[in-house]
C-alpha cells in the first residue's frame, strides 16, 4: 500500500512538474524564437486574426468622421454632431482643451483631446469616460482601437478599452502611418516601409514584426560605374517603362532631343499616403525618369576615370543623362503589400493629377475618387491674397475635374483642412494667423456651400455663394 502511494505521489509530481515545465516553455522560453512565429495564412486561429471592414484599413482619429447617422465634428474644445439631413448642429460634449479628433464605429464615439493622451468614450447624453491612459496615433479597424505609442509600442483593446496585446515594432511615429490587418505602413525617409506581423504559433496576441522596405524602383540599364544601384538590379523592359516613356516623349517641357536617348531608370520617393480604400493604398511621391545617351560611352571619349572621380558632378553627368521628374498619384493593392519580400520590386497604377507639381495642400481617398487641395498665392492691387481649389479625380477612369474654388482668403490663412465623409467635403480655415477658426461645408460635387461654424465660434449654417 505504501509502495502504491509513493508511486501515486511521484506520478503525481512528475505531473505537475512537467505541467509546469510546458508553462514555462510555452510562456517564456519558445516565444524568444523567431521560428515559433508565423504568417496570419498559417496560423491555426487565421479566421480570428484579421478583423477589417469588407477590405478596408485603420480608420485614424480624425476632426471630422462619418457616424452611423450623421456626421461628428470638432471645433477647438467642442465635440460637434450634424444630423444626416445636415441641416441640424448641435453639441454634443465640451473638454479642457481643445479636442484633437474623433473616431466612431456604429453607436460608439471615441475623441481624444490636446496635451492629454488619454482616449475617451463618448455617450448619447455627452458624458466622457476615459477607457485608455495612455495612447498615441489612434485608430479603429474592425471592433477594436489601435494605438501606436512613441514609435515602439502597437497596443490593441476592445471598443471599451480592455487591452488585447502590446507587441513591439518598428515605425516612425513622426511621420504619415497608417494600419491594415495588424501591418503598420510608414514613411521613413521617403521610403515607405511596412512592419510585417508574424503570430507566436500558441498566441495569436503575441506578434514579432520585421520592417519591409516597399521598392518601387525599377532599373533597365546597366550602371555605369559611378551609378549607386547594381547590375544585378537590371530587369528586362516592361509595359510600365514603356508606358511611362511615351508619357514623357509627349511631354512640351522636355528640352532636350530624346530620340538617342533610352530610358535607365524609374526611381519613386514617397511624400505621403492614403488610408486603405477599397482593397488600394494611394501615395504621393516624386518620380524620377533618368535617360542616357546610348552612344555616352563614345561621348566620354577617355574621360572614364574623370567620371568616375566626379561621379555627383552634375555638370559631367549632365551631358550625358536627362532627368525629368513628375508628381502623380499612384496606387498599390494592399495584397501586394502585404506579401512583399525586400528584394522585389512592387507594382502600382499611376493616375495623372491636376495641376502637376504645385503646391499640393490635402489629399483624401474615398469612394473610388481621389480629392486633392491646393493652395496658390496671388496679387491683386498690390495686396496679396490666397486661392484654395479642390479636385475631384476617378481613381477608375483618371478623369479630374476642379469642383470647387474658394477666392479672396486673406494671406494670412496659411493653413487650411479638408475632411471627407460620405455627403458633404469639410473645410476647416484657420485665420488670423490660426488664431481662429471656421468651418464651411460643401457637396461632394462642389456644390452648395455652407458656413457651418464662423470665425466666432458660432453655429450659423448659412449658404454662401460659390
Amino acid at each position: 500500500m505504501k509502495k502504491k502511494t509513493r508511486l501515486l505521489i511521484a506520478v503525481f509530481f512528475t505531473l505537475v512538474f512537467m505541467i509546469i515545465f510546458m508553462i514555462v516553455l510555452i510562456f517564456f522560453v519558445l516565444p524568444k524564437f523567431d521560428f515559433m512565429y508565423i504568417s496570419a495564412d498559417k496560423h491555426w486561429q487565421k479566421e480570428k486574426i484579421v478583423d477589417n471592414d469588407a477590405g478596408e484599413g485603420g480608420k485614424e482619429l480624425n476632426k471630422v468622421v462619418q457616424g452611423k447617422d450623421g456626421t461628428y465634428f470638432v471645433y477647438e474644445n467642442r465635440l460637434m454632431y450634424m444630423e444626416g439631413d445636415g441641416e441640424a448642429v448641435r453639441e454634443i460634449c465640451k473638454m479642457s482643451r481643445d479636442i484633437l479628433g474623433v473616431l466612431a464605429k456604429g453607436n460608439d464615439v471615441f475623441l481624444r483631446e490636446d496635451g492629454n493622451h488619454s482616449v475617451y468614450k463618448v455617450s448619447s447624453s455627452g458624458t466622457t469616460e476615459r477607457i485608455i491612459p495612455e495612447s498615441g496615433i489612434v485608430y479603429t479597424e474592425g471592433n477594436n482601437i489601435y494605438t501606436l505609442v512613441r514609435g515602439a509600442d502597437f497596443e490593441k483593446f476592445d471598443l471599451n478599452g480592455r487591452r488585447i496585446f502590446k507587441n513591439e515594432l518598428e515605425y516612425n511615429w513622426l511621420s504619415d502611418n497608417t494600419i491594415f490587418d495588424e501591418y503598420v505602413l510608414y514613411i521613413d525617409y521617403s521610403y515607405a516601409k511596412v512592419s510585417v506581423p508574424k503570430y507566436y504559433i500558441f498566441d495569436k496576441n503575441k506578434i514579432k514584426y520585421k520592417a519591409h522596405y516597399l521598392n518601387f524602383s525599377k532599373y533597365y540599364i546597366p550602371p555605369e560605374m559611378w551609378d549607386s544601384y547594381w547590375k544585378e538590379e537590371v530587369i528586362p523592359y516592361d509595359s510600365f517603362a514603356k508606358e511611362m516613356d511615351k508619357k514623357v516623349r509627349k511631354r512640351e517641357i522636355i528640352d532636350r532631343n530624346l530620340d538617342n536617348y533610352e530610358l535607365q531608370s524609374i526611381e519613386l520617393s514617397i511624400g505621403d499616403f492614403s488610408e486603405v480604400s477599397d482593397g488600394y493604398i494611394y501615395f504621393l511621391g516624386e518620380q524620377k525618369l533618368t535617360y542616357r545617351d546610348k552612344n555616352y560611352k563614345d561621348k566620354l571619349s577617355g574621360r572614364i576615370n574623370e567620371y568616375k572621380n566626379t561621379y555627383e558632378n552634375e555638370e559631367y553627368i549632365g551631358e550625358i543623362k536627362y532627368e525629368i521628374k513628375l508628381y502623380p498619384i499612384f496606387r498599390v493593392k494592399v495584397d501586394d503589400i502585404k506579401n512583399i519580400l525586400d528584394s522585389d520590386v512592387i507594382s502600382y497604377d499611376v493616375i495623372d493629377r491636376p495641376l502637376n507639381g504645385r503646391y499640393r495642400n490635402d489629399f483624401i481617398v474615398s469612394d473610388k475618387k481621389v480629392y486633392i487641395s491646393y493652395i496658390e498665392d496671388y496679387v491683386e492691387n498690390n495686396r496679396e491674397y490666397r486661392e484654395f481649389q479642390i479636385y475631384e479625380i476617378d481613381t477608375e477612369t483618371g478623369i479630374s475635374k476642379e469642383i470647387y474654388t474658394m477666392k479672396g482668403l486673406s494671406a494670412d490663412e496659411r493653413m487650411i483642412e479638408i475632411f471627407v465623409t460620405d455627403n458633404y467635403i469639410f473645410i476647416y480655415r484657420y485665420i488670423d494667423n490660426s488664431e481662429k477658426l471656421c468651418i464651411t461645408r460643401v457637396n461632394r460635387d462642389g456644390s452648395n456651400p455652407v458656413s457651418v461654424i464662423d470665425e466666432n465660434g458660432e453655429v450659423v449654417m448659412q449658404a454662401l455663394e460659390k
